[in-house]
């Protein structure tokens, strides 16, 4: 007699007939299980991944399985059991993600949950648009992560090249172009704002065969000889080594290039015959510093084929909280406790505070705050001193003086003083003259010059002329006169 098959395995065969793609996470995040319609969707069995631990990140420098593992990992509130719906995705043949959504069910078979179950949609990336208030949602800004990693691919480290306003729009189509055409590029931006990582993103962006060695040279440090020979072994090489991508020079700090290199440099860019490949950062234009006579003007037009500007992170402070999401996802890849994201409360102290150091500086502000963070979101107490004592210093801030504009200021006195004497003259304008101490020919050019009565004809306008500009009446007739009014 046939033995009964156990319920186990018809649990397994009832999945493996699925046509939605389904998969089981233990209670570490491995990989256990997936039927046939998850391997088909990640075009790999699903036996090569078994023991793949998932973490919550957004495949930050990472390939193969890890990749793969981490696109697939849904949000650390699933296990617990406080989501139940989201987003996972699968890797494509050329590094792109495919993005869809997913149902979580946690399997509890005593005190602990033993893993969780997870069912992707088999109709494709339908994903519902959020509202206005949930666009600052942890999972949302996993989902924008994402969505960018797919849209670039395997080739660009996203890094810095994270946020949707135009400025960083412009520079990621910037970075685009440059790793295509691969001319002598010039990255402008402030300290901080990830000028040597975006010229390495250019650089590396093709296949790692095809690409030469990228040789950085600190330019407020060489001199003319040292550079001579740091880019004569680097035509060498490239001479030597031809490859797609050549071998090329980054100037680092290429504005603080002494004369005399500046003048080396020069000399090789105008070697016939040879091409030197180069990628260069400043804090600012070099175009301008030749206007001014502090740079050699043709190294300058020479070294700024493409120039990409990288504006100061405070500019964009709505990039801040996908930026924020991205490096706490650089946290969680290292394997150690997952985070979710950030408690609405600091992300708004991040948005308000002035980035001085920009995004070095944010990078270092989340990774602090992870270390801090107890519970799945990083709270406003996670935060280091300084970016809650500038949130309160905003919220407190002193006022500005009020600006008091002068002659509009005695205008109005000298108008409220004409109009009490006219009415304690009852409209008797040589009485009312009388009063203030003027003869009545001033106080009818006054009344004019203050819309108080017709203009007098000839008289040229006067924005404010004292009463008292005629020789002042003695002090005995000023007193008088005071008590009167």
């Amino acid at each position: 007699m046939p033995r009964k098959p156990s319920l186990a395995r018809s649990l397994v065969r009832w999945l493996d007939a699925a046509s939605a793609p389904i998969y089981l996470l233990d209670s570490q995040r491995r990989i256990v299980y997936g039927n046939a319609a998850f391997s088909r969707w990640v075009n790999r069995p699903a036996e090569d991944l078994a023991g793949v631990r998932c973490d919550y990140h957004t495949a930050v420098g990472v390939s193969g399985s890890i990749e793969l593992a981490a696109a697939l990992c849904p949000p650390p509130g699933a296990f617990t059991g406080e989501l139940t719906a989201g987003s996972v995705a699968a890797i494509t043949g050329e590094g792109k993600l495919d993005q869809r959504q997913a149902r979580y069910q946690v399997l509890l078979p005593g005190d602990a949950p033993a893993g969780l179950l997870i069912v992707v949609d088999g109709g494709g990336p339908a994903q519902a648009e959020p509202s206005e208030s949930s666009q600052l949602a942890p999972q949302w800004l996993h989902a924008m992560l994402q969505r960018l990693r797919g849209e670039m691919g395997r080739r660009y480290h996203i890094g810095q090249l994270i946020g949707e306003s135009d400025p960083l729009r412009r520079v990621r189509e910037q970075v685009r172009i440059a790793s295509e055409a691969c001319p002598r590029v010039l990255i402008v931006g402030p300290p901080g704002s990830g000028r040597e990582h975006v010229a390495r993103t250019i650089h590396y962006s093709q296949p790692a065969a095809t690409v030469g060695a990228l040789v950085p040279i600190d330019c407020s440090l060489v001199d003319a000889e040292e550079l001579q020979g740091i880019l004569t072994s680097l035509l060498r090489r490239q001479v030597e080594s031809p490859t797609q991508r050549p071998p090329a020079a980054l100037l680092l700090q290429v504005d603080r290039l002494r004369e005399s290199a500046q003048h080396e440099l020069a000399a090789f860019l105008a070697l016939p015959e040879v091409e030197l490949h180069t990628l260069a950062t400043s804090r600012v234009s070099l175009a301008r510093l030749a206007s001014k006579g502090r740079f050699r003007q043709e190294l300058a037009y020479a070294l700024s084929t493409l120039t990409i500007s990288l504006p100061p992170l405070r500019s964009r402070s709505g990039d801040v909280p996908l930026l924020a999401q991205f490096f706490l996802e650089e946290y969680n890849a290292n394997g150690k406790r997952q985070l979710a994201g950030f408690a609405a409360a600091a992300l708004d102290e991040l948005v308000a505070y002035e980035w001085p150091e920009n995004v070095a500086e944010l990078a270092q502000v989340v990774r602090a705050a992870c270390e801090r963070a107890i519970g799945p979101l990083v709270q406003p107490g996670d935060l280091p001193d300084r970016i809650r004592l500038a949130a309160g210093a905003v919220a407190h801030r002193t006022p500005a003086p009020e600006v008091i504009h002068l002659d509009d200021f005695l205008a109005g006195i000298e108008k409220e003083l004409i109009e009490r004497a006219l009415k304690q003259a009852k409209g008797n304008k040589t009485r009312a003259a009388e009063l203030l101490g003027v003869n009545r020919a001033r106080l009818l050019r006054r009344l004019a010059q203050l819309g108080l009565g017709p203009p007098i004809a000839g008289e040229e306008e006067v924005v404010f002329e004292p009463i008292m500009s005629e020789p002042p009446a003695k002090e005995s007739q000023v007193k008088e006169t005071a008590e009167k009014l």
